[in-house]
């Protein structure tokens, strides 16, 4: 969710869906140009833990009747440590306006049932970034540019990572910072409710508790976030995701069902 790291949201439509995808994949998506490092440098299963709840997610991207992409996880928790491994790929009907495919992935542990980010991991091509590669550690953070590039290290950003925070925090998250791999921003949860998702076809649909967020930009702006949890099979997950825009339909995520 890079709800934040671009200005105006409010632009013209093909501005404001480069500025979705920006948001909601980059946010979703900036996990993982070397998931095999972390298969090779951390096992999730302990021999005194019990056997981890491993679930595959599937969500549709849509901005009013466009449908912008697909967003796929795999998630896999235990009770102190978590992973996931996933993908966005935008829509034939986006590719005039925009293009975005990612792979990503990440491991954290959970302090008081909360996500705390260990390794932060993408690789991506986009229409404007060309092929990118973020790497956070301990640490640093590093990020490529181009296939031929060099990696350039920076600091590690504070807070916890956008997917862990907003798509699989239990209930809702009530940290003051959310990061990209790269940047840092202040988040503020405003309210959370009980509410319920209306019923269509092929999605979830029912009981959901509604986090409504404020994200605050490079630029100073405020960016409003609501994010629908619900829980699959004692794993808490975003059923919805929407980004809340004044003027264009609302981006949204909807966790298929």
């Amino acid at each position: 969710m890079l709800l934040v790291k671009h200005a105006d949201l409010y632009g013209n439509f093909p501005s404001s869906l480069w500025v979705f995808l920006t948001i909601c994949i980059k946010a979703y998506c900036l996990l993982a140009a070397a998931f095999a490092v972390l298969a090779l440098t951390t096992s999730i299963t302990q021999a005194d833990e019990p056997e981890p709840n491993k679930r595959t997610f599937n969500y549709q991207a849509s901005m009013g009747p466009l449908v912008a992409g697909t967003l796929d996880f795999e998630f896999l928790r235990t009770s102190s440590e978590y992973q996931l491994l996933g993908r966005f790929l935008s829509s034939q009907s986006l590719s005039a306006y925009y293009t975005w495919t990612g792979a990503f992935a990440a491991n954290g542990e959970w302090v008081d049932q909360a996500p705390v980010t260990q390794t932060y991991l993408v690789q991506s091509e986009s229409t404007d970034d060309d092929y990118k590669v973020v790497v956070m550690g301990p640490t640093d953070s590093q990020v490529i540019l181009g296939r031929d590039g060099d990696f350039e290290t920076i600091p590690r950003p504070a807070g916890v990572d956008l997917i862990s925070a907003l798509m699989f925090t239990p209930q809702c998250f009530d940290g003051s910072a959310i990061h990209d791999g790269e940047d840092s921003y202040p988040i503020k949860l405003l309210e959370s409710r009980q509410a319920k998702l209306s019923r269509k076809r092929g999605f979830f649909s029912g009981k959901v508790l509604r986090c409504d967020y404020a994200v605050t930009s490079r630029r100073g702006n405020q960016r409003k976030l609501r994010v629908s949890m619900t829980q699959i099979d004692g794993i808490w997950v975003a059923a919805e995701v929407r980004v809340r825009l004044a003027i264009w339909p609302d981006p949204v995520f909807r966790l298929r069902g």
